[in-house]
């Protein structure tokens, strides 16, 4: 008996690497699943979202694909359908599914920028709405974990940047309006060997404090996704968490000063000389003559 037996979990980017990972891991802990990716590219040819649930189902899970496409706004309602149809609930949704960009500002298209959006935003409202209304008509709690990343602050590609910052602020949203129903929602900001991100541990800047990781196996990342889903994990909601290798780590929550003297209270309405005066010391900036 697993922490999952009797669970129904919903994973979007079910046949990448991560998502991969999360379903399997889903299934062993006794969840059915469903494995949610693009269909097969070539005609005759199984899926990769296939290809995830034949791996478990051959291993004695309970799994089945879907090929609904993320970023339409019908595909969240139907990826529930297809999972109340067939296994009769939702308790958990992973919406790891994405696509990447990579242009600079100055070349950024609209044809670009949409197509980013509507996985990264689109879609994840689309599921997120769905799944929110199937768990609390059932009246039981549940899960949402959604998939942002540290490129929401220290990547150079617009697109990709403001639809990761958006996942955060639309976790954060989802986990005020859902705690009264107790369902909670978390971010994930993986660093992981994928798809859309081919490269060696060597080539993964480290910003924003976090440490070199060697081991970027995105099989890595599933535990903590799992956990926060389990009933270990119904507690933590609005939190924004880092995942790589072996190394978890949970964000201050975002908006909250921190005891670094960086609140400014002035006696009266601020000058911009008085301004000047003050913040560049505040940042540690050289001030300005």
């Amino acid at each position: 008996m697993g922490k999952f037996t009797g669970k129904v979990a919903i994973v979007t980017g079910g046949g990448g690497g991560i998502g991969g990972a999360i379903a399997r891991l889903f299934a062993a802990e006794g969840a059915s699943v469903v494995v949610a990716d693009l269909p097969a590219r070539e005609p005759g040819s199984r899926s990769a979202a296939e290809r995830v649930a034949d791996e478990i189902v051959d291993a004695g899970g309970q799994a089945i694909p879907s090929h609904e496409i993320i970023g339409q706004w019908a595909s969240g309602e139907k990826l529930v359908r297809t999972a109340v149809d067939a296994f009769g609930r939702v308790d958990a949704v992973v919406t790891a599914a994405g696509n990447l960009a990579v242009s600079p500002l100055v070349d950024i298209t609209e044809e670009e920028w949409d197509a980013i959006n509507d996985v990264h935003m689109k879609g994840q409202v689309s599921v997120l709405q769905a799944v929110a209304r199937q768990l609390i008509a059932q009246g039981e709690g549940g899960s949402i974990i959604t998939f942002s990343s540290r490129a929401a602050f220290f990547a150079p590609s617009p697109a990709y940047a403001a639809a990761k910052a958006g996942v955060l602020g639309l976790t954060s949203a989802a986990s005020i309006e859902l705690a009264k129903h107790g369902i909670n929602a978390n971010a994930i900001l993986p660093s992981a060997q994928t798809g859309l991100f081919p490269g060696d541990a060597e080539s993964r800047p480290v910003a924003g404090g976090t440490p070199f990781v060697a081991d970027i196996d995105p099989a890595n990342i599933a535990p903590i996704v799992v956990f926060l889903a389990s009933p270990e994990g119904a507690g933590i909601t609005g939190r924004w968490v880092y995942a790589a290798g072996n190394d978890i780590a949970f964000y201050d929550l975002p908006l909250v000063l921190s005891n670094r003297p960086t609140l400014l209270r002035g006696s009266e309405r601020w000058t911009l000389d008085g301004l000047g005066q003050v913040i560049p010391g505040l940042l540690g900036l050289p001030a300005k003559h």
